[in-house]
């Protein structure tokens, strides 16, 4: 599949939309000890202190996560508190050493979350402590979790790929002719990386056959990501990472949902 940024096309509003999640994820260096290798945040907690005060207002409901009762040099990159508008409300903020996301669900909007993570990202870079050790961003993503309910008693999970995600899989019929093999698989999992110019970094894409609501489901989730030197260096240059990260996602969910889900999206 070609994936191409250049010609942006707008996704019709949908009365249905199949989002289930819409996830920002940052993450920067960490103190390693050269005896025993653990990583350790000069930031934390007192970033997570600090980003409350800055966001309680907005954001005045906290919960501490089960990873509280682990060190934080036993559990790297593992959020640790929780932020949230109002209980079990999206969007919510998630904090903990060397790592921040942010969620977004229900009543998404692609303005303001794009608003909310450039928010975060610029507090990141203001409250972390410079004179203790420079901030070096490792890794940046934004992830898409979509649900694609199907009747499973009456659709072939495969022929829903093909006819309706348009990603064909087939196997010689040799495999099914010479073996007691039902034609319906039980199971189903694809996933695929891309190496992505625009923003410089890695597209994935995977399609996993599950349950959404506790309805058969294929969940759909489209990864755009930078590593490393690919990472933008500041909260100015992540604007345009952004935007075009969402470019991509967005051209992905047109491309893979056209026709018959696109139309039951819209309500057609």
């Amino acid at each position: 599949m070609s994936i191409k940024t250049d010609k942006k096309t707008e996704t019709p509003p949908l009365l249905y939309p199949p989002m289930v999640e819409a996830i920002f994820e940052l993450r920067w260096e960490m103190e390693q000890n050269q005896q025993t290798g653990t990583l350790r945040d000069v930031a934390y907690p007192m970033m997570y202190g600090q980003l409350y005060e800055l966001m309680k207002k907005e954001f005045p409901a906290v919960e501490d996560l089960s990873s509280i009762h682990t060190h934080p040099e036993m559990a790297p990159f593992t959020p640790r508190h929780r932020m949230r508008k109002e209980a079990n409300g999206y969007p919510l903020i998630q904090v903990g050493p060397g790592i921040l996301t942010m969620n977004h669900a229900k009543g998404y909007s692609w303005s303001a979350f794009q608003a909310l993570t450039l928010r975060l990202v610029e507090a990141v870079s203001i409250l972390y402590p410079r004179k203790s050790r420079p901030l070096v961003f490792l890794k940046c993503e934004v992830r898409y979790v979509n649900a694609l309910f199907f009747d499973i008693a009456k659709e072939n999970p495969l022929a829903f790929l093909q006819d309706k995600l348009h990603i064909g899989i087939h196997l010689d019929e040799e495999i099914f002719a010479k073996n007691s093999l039902s034609q319906i698989p039980n199971a189903v999992g694809l996933n695929l990386i891309y190496p992505l110019q625009k923003p410089l970094g890695h597209l994935g894409i995977s399609v996993n056959l599950g349950q959404a609501d506790q309805k058969p489901a294929y969940v759909l989730q489209t990864l755009i990501q930078s590593f490393g030197e690919t990472v933008p260096l500041d909260a100015k240059a992540f604007s345009p990472w952004l935007d075009q990260a969402h470019d991509v996602a967005e051209n992905c969910f047109q491309s893979f949902c056209k026709g018959a889900l696109m139309n039951r999206f819209c309500g057609a």
